[in-house]
């Protein structure tokens, strides 16, 4: 069994330095008018973060869901004061499924009053180095081994 107490800080050791690709971003949803939208309408659509995780910081106005192991959305109401932690694709290679990454999306805001600002959030999106080599803790090889650039590269390419 897997017992390196360190890995994590010694696969994200260049972060702020050239090797590391984490990166922090706003993200800005401009206001809308509500005869323009549909209830429900999404304004990102599903998907999983690639990292290790993601720290994401949101704004009162919320719109942020998750969806659950039985396929339903769940609303992730904004709490002043807190971060959102999302695990990533490879912290799921990682532990071999334990830590599931979590697929997210989010809608436009039902209540009228919140569709008429602005809303924006900041992520903190956390990247093993580019050259650490993710494989399974456990030795179960679920997943074979491949670097943080490669797997990055893999997902960046599928979606051209």
């Amino acid at each position: 069994m897997f017992n390196d107490k360190n890995f994590l800080r010694k696969c994200h050791s260049f972060i702020g330095k050239k090797g590391n690709i984490s990166n922090i971003r706003s993200i800005f949803y401009p206001a809308v008018s509500q005869t323009s939208t549909k209830e429900r309408q999404v304004r990102c659509g599903e998907h999983s973060d690639y990292g290790t995780l993601t720290l994401l910081f949101q704004d009162n106005i919320g719109g942020l869901e998750v969806k659950s192991r039985d396929g339903e959305y769940i609303p992730v109401p904004p709490i002043p004061g807190t971060i959102v932690v999302n695990i990533g694709d490879l912290m799921q290679r990682w532990t071999s499924d334990k830590l599931i990454a979590n697929k997210h999306r989010v809608l436009i805001p039902t209540e009228e009053m919140k569709q008429r600002v602005d809303r924006q959030s900041i992520a903190f999106f956390v990247n093993p180095d580019e050259n650490a080599t993710i494989r399974c803790l456990d030795n179960s090889n679920k997943y074979e081994p491949i670097t943080s650039r490669d797997y990055l590269n893999q997902r960046f390419y599928e979606k051209l």
